[in-house]
């Protein structure tokens, strides 16, 4: 009856508690084994791992609340005393706050040798959770003194570790008060200088991750992978019948340096990262969650016996993988799968494979982002494809590879194409190497600029024309609205029934899955087709097609769009061959509102010394150099974005949750909505699934699934796209809000935004 404690979990639907003492030892265990793992590359000394002790230890003395003790205790259907006068709980966060100001703890640290140190150690502990400040000094000063001072008693275990503490100074009250407002509202100039402090992320930031570690019963680390070159060798003479090429060996050489590669699509990128990261500790990022689905298989490939190391990481990854899970044992299956879904959110796997926003939102400054600025302080990032992202995106990302870098973290950020202007801001960082270029010398693409809208009549025409020579064809527009429009056109003109399919973003989640593994099996047959989609294959989809039709975008699109033309092996075209990519230079669909017109400009005047000639990877590179020269484009609002971005950051801004900060990077706010036709289609599994969710009988294994099942019959909007007022399906205790919205679908064009709504065309 006299036990304080910290946490409660539910076993079988039964409340186990567990005590103060017994949850600080396990971050203390969580705490060696970090260190373990990872001391050599955690770059201090034995005073911050003394420090991180000491907030290992204080991070939750404030529990001894009876208020907080009272909350558990309910459960429990124990009894606990409340002071009189005592209704309202101070997170105990704060509370923990007053042992700095005793003089027991004054003394140990200066024993200790961590005087100097007391503030960050402070701050660490008050701040390891962010909660509002709703109670008054006053109340502060009242709850210490009728509560906490009282119960000191219950720490004496912690005298194991050579801390005593035989009482409190009430009488600081209004000093701590005064520090947990300044931290909070960000108003002392030490305070701001504290935050930028690389001790102090450090520390504050492994706290989190200890505490997030230990309240889960998670490894804050798992095993290290040490035979990395082994592993690569072996998956490239066995899979590839080959060897490393001289470039990716080169790899192992500059593992402690940052790296810029430019290197063409299928020259063994992938292959050179590998070798860089090592051993060491490393997140592989891409811009879309089916590219990195794709390449956290191809890492499983490669580190078959150590594939369970390998986490997967971006906002949909917990139901990854669930439908190929054996049917045998499947609960046991899907068990180990949550548990390895968690780990990975703990950020505790060797290897991870994530988008980019599940790390780079933390250059937002949000509160808590020390968590993963310290976990990138002894990590290798690696940064897929960074053309993709727009002009915000690519300043949160530029600025966080400078500071992270500052922090001792390493970065290799590699394309087929580089911006100028990245490497411009890139250059300064301590330790950077820009290799030499890898290009594929094969010659793969002609193109022939066609100036026309690519719905003409005439354009249509030839698309048929060479599907009906057997060719498998690709369209690409600019805008949903514009593919619907052209496969509708298509489908009209077509006199035998020709194999014309579409995709797009505006399917529901099981349509477009479907349509995805058409896309990629169709260009296995031996048979002609088209497919007619929007900018989501551009770096999502490994297909390979024949020929390719696509509006005119700005040039490091187009390249991605090209990349998917004569993508196999020992696929080559020559001078005398007819191109393979036509170009649609007018009236292209988005109307400036997606791609800069004055970067399309500059791109449509560049191509024009390649008209209906080939283009090689290293012209390409040229090009885009050219395009994205900073002189050429500092007046668009491509660069100004940008630019205004970063210097934003670097005046210090910082969001005011994580939610604000995912926001922010991925630009918008996007709501799961089931169009009002599929909902009353499926109206009874849909409302047994919800109430299945709802249900507390439901184990958390079902309750995934019927999470997974419900998600099927969404798609993500934009939440301002939406003119009508959407209609919230989902309960408030579900935290996933689902609405339907009365916008007509069919599962062969997707949301009909062609006949309706028209504004939502610019979706891509």
């Amino acid at each position: 009856m006299n036990e304080v404690y910290a946490k409660i979990y539910f076993q079988e639907g039964k409340p186990i508690p567990e005590t103060l003492k017994e949850h600080t030892e396990n971050l203390l265990n969580e705490l060696k084994r970090l260190r373990k793992l990872y001391e050599k590359d955690i770059n201090t000394d034995e005073k911050f791992w003394e420090s991180l002790k000491l907030a290992c230890l204080f991070h939750d003395i404030g529990k001894i609340s009876s208020l907080f003790q009272n909350k558990i205790k309910k459960i429990l259907k124990e009894k606990q005393e409340i002071p009189k006068d005592l209704k309202k709980e101070i997170p105990h966060n704060y509370l923990s706050g007053i042992v700095f100001y005793s003089d027991d703890i004054k003394k140990l640290l200066k024993e200790l040798g961590l005087k100097d140190y007391r503030k960050s150690i402070f701050y660490a502990v008050v701040f390891h959770h962010d909660r509002n400040i709703d109670f008054t000094e006053d109340y502060l000063k009242e709850v210490l003194e009728k509560d906490i001072s009282k119960k000191i008693g219950f720490l004496n275990w912690l005298k194991n570790y050579g801390i005593k503490i035989e009482n409190i100074n009430v009488e600081k009250a209004d000093i701590l008060f005064s520090k947990i407002t300044e931290y909070k509202n960000n108003s002392n100039s030490k305070v701001k200088d504290l935050k930028k402090d690389k001790f102090f992320i450090l520390l504050k930031g492994l706290l989190h991750r200890i505490d997030h570690s230990a309240s889960a019963h998670l490894p804050v680390e798992e095993e290290r992978i040490y035979n990395v070159e082994q592993n690569l060798h072996f998956f490239i003479k066995n899979k590839k019948n080959s060897t490393l090429k001289p470039f990716q060996e080169k790899a192992k050489d500059l593992r402690d340096k940052n790296v810029l590669l430019t290197a063409s699509t299928g020259m063994g990128k992938t292959e050179f990262a590998i070798n860089w990261i090592g051993d060491n500790k490393a997140f592989y990022t891409l811009p879309v969650r089916v590219s990195v689905n794709a390449m956290y298989e191809r890492f499983k490939e490669v580190f078959e016996e150590d594939k369970e190391k390998i986490g997967l990481l971006h906002s949909d990854s917990i139901f990854y993988g669930l439908k190929s899970l054996e049917k045998e044992e499947k609960d046991l299956e899907i068990e180990e799968h949550i548990i390895r879904t968690q780990t990975t959110r703990q950020f505790s796997m060797p290897i991870t494979i994530s988008t980019a926003d599940q790390l780079f939102t933390s250059v937002l400054k949000y509160p808590g982002f020390e968590k993963i600025y310290a976990t990138l302080s002894y990590s290798k990032i690696v940064l897929d494809e960074p053309q993709s992202y727009s002009p915000d995106t690519l300043a949160i990302i530029i600025k966080g590879l400078q500071e992270i870098s500052k922090l001792g973290g390493k970065f290799c950020l590699m394309s087929a194409t580089i911006h100028p202007f990245i490497k411009e801001y890139l250059k300064d960082i301590d330790n950077l190497i820009q290799l030499e270029a890898v290009f594929d010398k094969r010659k793969k693409h002609k193109i022939k600029l066609l100036d026309t809208s690519i719905d003409d009549e005439k354009i249509l025409n030839k698309i048929l024309d060479l599907y009906n020579e057997g060719k498998k064809v690709l369209i690409i527009s600019n805008t949903v609205k514009k593919s619907q429009e052209i496969y509708k056109r298509l489908k009209e003109i077509s006199m035998d029934n020709a194999n014309i399919k579409l995709l797009h973003s505006l399917f529901i989640k099981k349509d477009r899955a479907e349509k995805e593994k058409q896309i990629k099996a169709d260009f296995e047959k031996d048979q002609p087709v088209i497919w007619i989609t929007t900018q989501l294959v551009e770096a999502s989809l490994d297909i390979d097609y024949d020929v390719l039709f696509t509006e005119i975008a700005t040039l490091d699109s187009l390249i991605q769009r090209i990349g998917r033309i004569y993508r196999k092996e020992g696929r080559t075209i020559t001078e005398e061959d007819k191109p393979n990519i036509y170009i649609l230079t007018e009236n292209p669909s988005d109307k400036g509102k997606i791609y800069n017109k004055d970067i399309v400009n500059l791109t449509k005047d560049a191509l024009q010394k390649y008209n209906e000639k080939i283009l090689s990877d290293e012209e390409k590179q040229n090009l885009i150099e050219e395009v994205f020269d900073i002189k050429k484009i500092k007046d668009t609002n491509f660069y100004k974005t940008f630019e205004k971005n970063l210097k934003l950051l670097e005046y210090g801004y910082e969001s005011e949750s994580k939610s604000e900060a995912q926001r922010i990077f991925r630009e918008i706010l996007n709501v799961d909505v089931i169009p009002e036709k599929v909902y009353q289609e499926n109206l009874d599994l849909i409302e047994n699934l919800i109430e299945k969710i709802l249900d507390k009988s439901t184990n958390k294994i079902e309750k995934l699934l019927n999470i997974q099942k419900l998600n099927s019959f969404t798609l993500s909007v934009p939440f301002f796209r939406i003119k009508e007022k959407p209609t919230l399906i989902t309960s408030s205790k579900i935290r996933q809000k689902i609405f339907s919205v009365n916008i007509d679908y069919d599962n062969e064009l997707g949301l009909r935004i062609d006949k309706e709504k028209a504004e939502l065309g610019e979706i891509l």
